[in-house]
């Protein structure tokens, strides 16, 4: 059972983000894009390393994907008082398309939910939360 569990979420999560990523493309993004553009909204400005933290995913890839959302004019860099820290914060199209996006994805996960208990719905998120835990 403990290796099904693992073995089952895993396979849920690449099928979760394949059928995002297709969802996600009427808006011009991919997950990994969204991730970011969301950590962004809610906390207006952040630098690449605190991203990265956040999303427990390396520097460099965090650096390409911002990089390709500064050429979509999404994200912008803006002024810092420490020169060797990188701020960044969304466009007016970047919050646009966050807009745009945000609908597609509740639109996306509500379509996934629909028929599953509230009761289901809160015991999947404490174990979800546990595990997480665990792993800090």
């Amino acid at each position: 059972m403990k290796h099904s569990f693992f073995h089952q979420h895993l396979q849920f999560t690449r099928s979760f983000t394949k059928k995002l990523n297709e969802h996600l493309a009427e808006v011009g993004l991919y997950h990994s894009q969204w991730l970011m553009v969301y950590y962004l909204k809610q906390h207006e400005t952040s630098t690449l390393i605190e991203i990265s933290s956040y999303l427990a995913v390396e520097k460099p890839t965090i650096s390409r994907t911002a990089k390709r959302l500064e050429e979509q004019q999404l994200i912008e860099k803006i002024p810092s008082k420490d020169k060797r820290e990188r701020r960044i914060r969304l466009t007016e199209k970047g919050i646009k398309v966050y807009e745009e996006a945000l609908q597609v994805v509740s639109n996306f996960e509500q379509e996934l939910m629909d028929g599953i208990s509230e009761e289901d719905k809160e015991t999947s998120l404490r174990t979800i939360q546990l595990l997480r835990g665990k792993l800090k």
